[in-house]
């Protein structure tokens, strides 16, 4: 088992090892208490390379479904290429 907040600010690689961004949050289905998203916050180079607009504060931040993890360790590591990011949703604070 791995605690959130022990996730928090590691960096992530996409299935291609891009250095995408870091973890900046959850998102939690709390009927089921379930983590079903990872919210991961693009670095300057991704945002640039995927040509997604940054914010005028911040970074953008992008919901990874929780499936696409591939393994938790110093780094969090996807099993999604680096060029499917731009088809994932921008996450959005309630």
């Amino acid at each position: 088992m791995v605690a959130l907040n022990t996730m928090l600010n590691k960096k992530v690689l996409s299935l291609n090892a891009f250095d995408i961004g870091t973890v900046s949050g959850f998102n939690l289905d709390i009927s089921e208490w379930k983590v079903t998203h990872i919210a991961v916050t693009l670095n300057s180079q991704s945002t640039k390379e995927l040509g997604m607009k940054k914010p005028l504060l911040g970074g953008l931040t992008v919901c990874i479904p929780i499936g696409r993890v591939e393994k938790v360790g110093d780094m969090v590591t996807l099993n999604l290429p680096f060029e499917q990011l731009k088809s994932l949703p921008e996450c959005k604070p309630l």
